[in-house]
């Protein structure tokens, strides 16, 4: 219920009821008091006589000041209005009407709030005048696309059929914007009317200082798509790897964090692991209300590569998103040659013991994604490095020529080499070989007493090959190693000791990469292999210097972020074709960045598994992504809704109304109050005149 004026501008005519008042008490006679004892009597009864005449003079300037206001409100001709649909009419119209299609309208009004949206907007549009013109908005935009004001309502019709539910939240900021935008040129009448479930998602991080322009003046009412009852109400929080990394036929683990945003336990909701299609895993969880469950999956990758999974939530009258995507990059497993420069005829005294126990732990073939090769010097010559990711020199005393020639084309193709030193370890020799390979120029040899072992200080955590290391536990165990022997280097570490000596350093090579450890790979120079650190450091290392070729699991990013891959920098200059969810193909380049390339995606609309070609070929090996995973936003899930009270106040000073779809078919009548105003208008003259006349 509401009243509306059709020129509203007229209302400043009431200022001049204020005449009659003025003009009467300008008019006033100011008298001079004498008194005269003769005439008191006299004077006594025209007192009783004045108080007759002054309330007909009141009663006057009432009827003309009645008057006046009955003329500037009929001049501005108010229409008084009940029902949601209707529109004040006597003037063109111009509308825009925002229609939410964001994912919480999916399980809205019961489960068809998305439904009663599509017909609320249709009954708004029938109810538009002759004359009348109206655009229709969906609220997931950009702010880039082109809207128009329209007179057709079937065309206006068509529009809110063709618009589909979207995957992510309602931009409201640009909705409104826009709306507000196609409401600045001149029109009679003027309205924004948003038709929406009011959740909170999107509404709590908005702003009228986030619009581009608004115009208070502009009526704002929004439609309000409500449900009965409260649903159960849950989604995937969260899906990460346990464990390592992704290898092919090794046991793999995956967790997903399931959240409960209703104040009822969800019990028995069943929550199923799919890998390509196929239903690997499937386990049954009671979710506490407002709380959150872990459910932890095994299964085996079988195939090297890209695959797509899914943490799928299953139970009758659950609302919220129920599919949460991820993409799975499986590894075949990483071939790593040791080359062993001090063998002993005790394994355990072996310059490779560590290295090949830290690699992989229980010696098994099938248990570790790494395949440990370890030869002798006098072997190196019959080895094929192509065979190879990363190749690991143990305290190699020299490096055979023609060693040397294979293992410089061998970095120039993208392989890794890990250099450690020792007691036999020349320094000249590798100086002189590998001039412009090493990381920095070696120097001689300090050893001392294991008590008077140098610790660690510095630990660049924002390497790639050191990011792992930044656990607690394992920062703390990195700390206690002690160091008493090492081959002094000049160069910037990634791992520095105590005394600013180099201890780990890298050099890039063409497309592969050498790192340094100044240190021996067993027990000589060191304690560093039987602490907890060795194994995730040494594992890093490698996954490293591989390329960073590991088997890992992305959870994926949000519906409408910016998704940035990362490509060898052989690869600037190309273009990578994307294929969207719903089969759409787009093309991005790839630009350099440093030491890499990258590409940037910003085309995400869609929450599902998109996939990655490069256009002009294959590259299967070159360590480029093949797919990746989009999601619906975490909290859009979430059903909670903002209030009308706390809606008014978000938009102030925007004049906003909150009103329940069922007004709009429950419908309304108008009335245009012109009419009773001129009767109004005429009984007061009539009346004024009369008895104008009479006193």
């Amino acid at each position: 219920m509401s009243v509306f004026f059709l020129y509203p501008l007229f209302l400043f005519g009431l200022a001049a009821a204020s005449l009659p008042i003025l003009i009467h008490l300008l008019n006033r006679r100011r008298l001079k008091r004498i008194r005269f004892p003769a005439v008191r009597f006299i004077l006594l009864s025209q007192k009783r006589i004045s108080r007759s005449y002054r309330l007909r003079h009141w009663l006057l300037l009432a009827l003309r000041t009645l008057a006046v206001i009955c003329l500037a409100l009929l001049l501005a001709n108010p229409i008084f209005q009940t029902g949601a649909g209707l529109f004040a009419g006597g003037g063109p119209l111009s509308l825009v009407l925002i229609l939410d299609n964001s994912l919480s309208m999916t399980w809205s009004g019961d489960g068809n709030g998305f439904k009663q949206a599509k017909e609320a907007a249709t009954l708004l549009i029938g109810g538009l005048n002759e004359g009348d013109r109206a655009a229709v908005i969906p609220t997931n935009v950009n702010g880039k696309e082109a809207f128009r004001l329209k007179d057709q309502k079937s065309v206006l019709t068509k529009d809110i059929a063709n618009i589909e539910i979207a995957d992510g939240s309602a931009n409201l900021p640009a909705a409104l914007s826009k709306a507000y935008e196609l409401l600045n040129q001149p029109a009679g009448q003027k309205e924004i009317r948003i038709v929406t479930d009011m959740a909170l998602t999107g509404w709590d991080q908005f702003s009228v200082a986030s619009l581009k322009q608004a115009d208070p003046s502009i009526p704002l009412k929004v439609i309000r798509i409500g449900r009965k009852q409260q649903p159960l109400n849950g989604a995937v929080k969260e899906v990460r790897l346990g464990g390592q990394g992704v290898g092919v036929n090794l046991p793999l683990q995956i967790e997903a964090t399931v959240a409960n945003f209703g104040g009822t336990e969800i019990k028995e909701l069943l929550v199923q692991l799919s890998i390509d299609g196929q239903n690997k895993e499937q386990k049954l969880a009671n979710i506490p209300a407002k709380g959150e469950t872990s459910v932890s999956f095994q299964t085996r990758i079988n195939q090297a590569g890209a695959h797509a999974g899914q943490i799928i939530l299953k139970k009758d009258g659950l609302a919220g998103n129920p599919v949460a995507n991820f993409a799975i990059d499986a590894q075949d497993k990483l071939k790593i040659l040791l080359v062993d420069g001090d063998p002993q005829t005790a394994l355990v005294q072996s310059e490779t013991f560590f290295l090949t126990r830290a690699l992989n732990p229980s010696g098994e073939r099938d248990a570790s994604l790494f395949l440990p090769t370890v030869v002798l010097p006098d072997g190196l010559g019959a080895v094929n490095l192509e065979n190879y990711q990363v190749v690991m020199l143990a305290n190699l005393a020299t490096l055979p020529d023609g060693f040397v020639t294979k293992l410089q084309s061998f970095l120039r193709q993208g392989g890794g080499l890990l250099i450690f030193a020792g007691d036999k370890f020349s320094a000249d020799s590798y100086n002189q070989k590998l001039a412009g390979t090493l990381p920095a120029q070696l120097r001689d040899k300090k050893t001392g007493l294991e008590s008077t072992g140098e610790k660690i200080d510095k630990i660049d955590l924002t390497h790639p090959a050191l990011q792992n290391l930044s656990d607690s536990i394992l920062q703390e165990s990195i700390k206690s190693v002690r160091v008493w022997g090492y081959q002094r280097a000049a160069g910037k570490p990634l791992i520095a000791l105590a005394n600013g000596e180099p201890l780990l350093l890298e050099q890039k090579v063409g497309a592969g990469k050498v790192m340094l450890i100044a240190t021996s790979a067993d027990r000589d120079w060191s304690d560093l292999p039987v602490k907890t650190v060795f194994l995730p450091l040494i594992q890093s290392l490698t996954q490293y210097l591989a390329g960073g070729k590991r088997g890992n699991l992305d959870a994926g990013i949000a519906v409408g972020a910016s998704k940035e891959l990362s490509f060898p920098a052989t690869f600037t200059g190309r273009n990578l074709r994307i294929t969207k969810p719903d089969k759409q193909t787009n093309e991005v380049a790839i630009a350099g960045a440093k030491d890499r390339a990258v590409a940037t995606v910003d085309d995400n609309d869609k929450a599902g598994i998109y996939r990655l070609a490069l256009s002009a070929g294959g590259d299967k090996d070159s360590g480029a992504p093949q797919i990746y995973a989009v999601n619906p936003p975490f909290l859009e899930s979430r059903l909670d809704e903002i209030g009308a009270a706390e809606l008014a106040e978000k938009l102030k000073p925007i004049r906003t109304e909150v009103v329940d779809v069922s007004a709009l078919k429950e419908g309304g009548k108008r009335v245009d109050l012109a009419l009773p105003l001129l009767a109004l208008l005429i009984v007061t003259l009539l009346f004024e005149g009369w008895l104008g006349q009479r006193f």
